[in-house]
């Protein structure tokens, strides 16, 4: 069950402020560069943040994918998006080329399900881009304790982004690029936000693990790792000596002894005779 549905609602509210504008410029333009090496007829969009993005910047000119699906939880604007359940999408397995979630994982604190159902309906060699709050930043610790203009950014649970790399990885997936977005300071004046645009692209290169967002670029790989082998076991860890026989054959070292053993106690008899 969710533990608080409004999550990506909420942060789609942010995005509509002023600053959040900006930063959604920002946004788009990373997601658009990264996508320009996914090709493909489907692409899925899910999130509430993906219809102000549409408002601004149209997925369809955009993106280099033919057929561009909207969607997000129950909540949101029915009009312009595809009511589903996040974790039982619609869709069927391995049709979409191109996933971009936009805060969805926000909705849980335990997004598993929600990443297997996006995991379903991508295709083999299909490019996912999840986008999400860094905890580990300003702007994360100002939304919780002196919201502001950043309140909408307090609901749901936001998951570093080395922990959703490590969730991808578990389910096969090459990690392409992790961009920082949004800059450090958590600023509320798009003014301010403008001027420290060389301050955005120096924190880029030394302070990324600041940044108030993350945008991860993944592929889904066509094969996927093969399970753990046991670890091995020294005979001093087994308990017991290990003898070399297996399954009822005998080693030839095994055989041969008693040959040996049958040939002196022949030699000996001769001598004695």
């Amino acid at each position: 069950m969710p533990d608080r549905l409004a999550a990506s609602i909420a942060a789609a509210d942010w995005y509509r402020t002023s600053v959040g504008r900006l930063v959604a410029a920002d946004l788009m333009e990373a997601v658009v560069e990264r996508a320009q090496t996914a090709f493909g007829y489907h692409a899925l969009v899910l999130g509430e943040t993906g219809r102000v993005l549409h408002q601004r910047f149209d997925w369809n000119d955009r993106l280099r994918v033919g057929h561009v699906v909207q969607a997000g939880p129950p909540g949101g604007d029915p009009g312009a998006l595809l009511p589903v359940e996040l974790d039982a999408l619609p869709i069927e397995s391995e049709a979409a080329d191109l996933v971009i979630a936009l805060h969805v994982l926000e909705d849980r604190s335990n997004p598993h399900e929600i990443l297997r159902e996006i995991d379903r309906s991508l295709r083999p060699e299909g490019r996912l881009m999840l986008v999400g709050v860094n905890p580990a930043s300003l702007l994360h610790l100002r939304s919780r304790f002196w919201p502001g203009c950043h309140a909408p950014m307090s609901a749901g649970t936001h998951h570093p982004a080395w922990r959703v790399v490590d969730w991808l990885r578990l389910l096969g997936y090459r990690i392409e690029a992790i961009e920082p977005i949004g800059g450090v300071g958590p600023w509320c004046r798009a003014s301010m936000y403008a001027r420290c645009a060389r301050v955005r692209r120096w924190s880029a290169e030394w302070a990324w693990f600041l940044h108030g967002f993350y945008l991860i670029d993944a592929t889904r790989r066509v094969s996927r790792p093969a399970r753990p082998k046991a670890a091995f076991r020294l005979p001093s860890l087994v308990g017991s000596p290990v003898r070399g026989e297996v399954a009822g054959m005998r080693s030839p070292r095994a055989e041969a002894m008693p040959l040996r053993s049958n040939q002196r106690q022949r030699e000996t008899e001769r001598r004695d005779g």
